[in-house]
């Protein structure tokens, strides 16, 4: 009997191989997806991120919009440690303090921030505070210079690898369509 290479074959071929590829993406969909609905550790909270800019002192760090602080006062101020803190391109660590608008609103840390007035970055009790997303505006009670902080949601490491999941997606489909 003759081998069938005609164009039904290659027909099939084809349609064997995308079939292969359709079940390779199914599977790898089903694995995001799986990993996507595990739970976060239950009192973490977003992440969010936090950058200082525009008087001398420039600092960024990273926290929990559902914090849990070492220290409070109640109706006046928290506190959180601060392992993350980058003040002025230097990597230290310090305590950082949240304060209500009963006491004039802002954040200030002990060591290496400025004493900043403005507004209150949170919402809720002082013993369970829920951080405030956006852009703040603040001053410096010392020296009256003005700052700006930036408080924006972190991408989660599942956005990342979704991200470059779908970008190594298109450049193989692109490399394949190049090569037909």
């Amino acid at each position: 009997m003759p081998a069938n290479n005609g164009p039904r074959a290659i027909h099939l071929a084809l349609e064997n191989n995308a079939m292969n590829r359709t079940l390779k993406l199914g599977a790898v969909l089903a694995i995001f997806t799986i990993f996507a609905t595990l739970p976060a550790k239950a009192d973490s909270g977003q992440t969010l991120d936090y950058t200082l800019s525009g008087g001398p002192v420039s600092a960024s760090w990273t926290m929990s919009q559902d914090p849990t602080p070492f220290f409070v006062e109640d109706g006046t101020v928290f506190a959180v440690n601060s392992t993350d803190l980058v003040v002025d391109g230097s990597s230290v660590q310090d305590i950082i303090c949240f304060f209500s608008m009963s006491d004039w609103g802002g954040v200030n840390s002990v060591t290496y921030l400025p004493d900043l007035v403005g507004v209150q970055l949170y919402s809720g009790p002082e013993d369970s505070p829920t951080m405030l997303t956006g852009m703040f505006s603040f001053t410096d009670e010392l020296t009256g210079n003005s700052y700006t902080l930036n408080v924006t949601p972190a991408p989660e490491p599942m956005t990342w690898l979704l991200l470059a999941s779908g970008l190594s997606a298109l450049a193989l489909k692109r490399k394949k369509a190049l090569a037909n």
